[in-house]
């Protein structure tokens, strides 16, 4: 007959796995890797500082892996480097802050995604002025493209800057959302 803690020890690592499965398949969604997402989801649903020998026992994963990936966690923010008194060994701990992390995962998609489209549409704009272009400008199909590229481009920088506001601080995304969820 099992013992309690060891029934309790086999249930809670059944939710871990299924919970590191859930984090591995939201990756693409994230725009990471799925091994950065396993990892983090460990560390997050753990609540436990974790060695990376640690991290590479569970998830049967290499230490060349482990170190690429938790150094992307640490430079995206989710996770940080914590040090245990009388233990050499560095020690990795995710936010424990949903808020946080997802303004921080939000912050990196923007960075990556967002900027790129609105940076190649300033650019495309541009292109169609007057000063680049000349007298072709007032061309009727000129000035419809140019239109056309300036209102995606201000609906996107607009959204930009809204976004922006939010992400200043999770603590003011959070509120957005509660007050939006509210008026219902």
């Amino acid at each position: 007959m099992k013992s309690a803690s060891t029934e309790l020890s086999r249930r809670l690592e059944h939710v871990e796995d299924q919970f590191i499965g859930l984090w591995n398949n939201m990756a693409s969604l994230w725009g990471i890797s799925p091994t950065m997402a396993r990892i983090h989801g460990m560390l997050y649903i753990s609540g436990a500082a974790l060695s990376m020998d640690d991290i590479m026992a569970r998830l049967a994963i290499s230490r060349g892996n482990v170190s690429m990936n938790l150094s992307k966690l640490v430079e995206w923010g989710l996770v940080r480097r914590v040090h245990k008194r009388g233990n050499r060994k560095e020690y990795y701990e995710s936010l424990s802050d949903v808020w946080e992390m997802f303004t921080l995962v939000a912050n990196q998609r923007k960075r990556r995604e967002i900027d790129p489209i609105i940076n190649t549409l300033r650019r495309c704009r541009d292109e169609l002025t007057p000063e680049a272009i000349g007298a072709q400008a007032e061309q009727d199909e000129t000035q419809k493209r140019f239109q056309r590229i300036n209102d995606l481009l201000k609906l996107l920088t607009m959204l930009d800057s809204l976004s922006q506001r939010f992400f200043e601080s999770h603590k003011g995304l959070r509120e957005a959302v509660e007050m939006l969820a509210a008026e219902e």
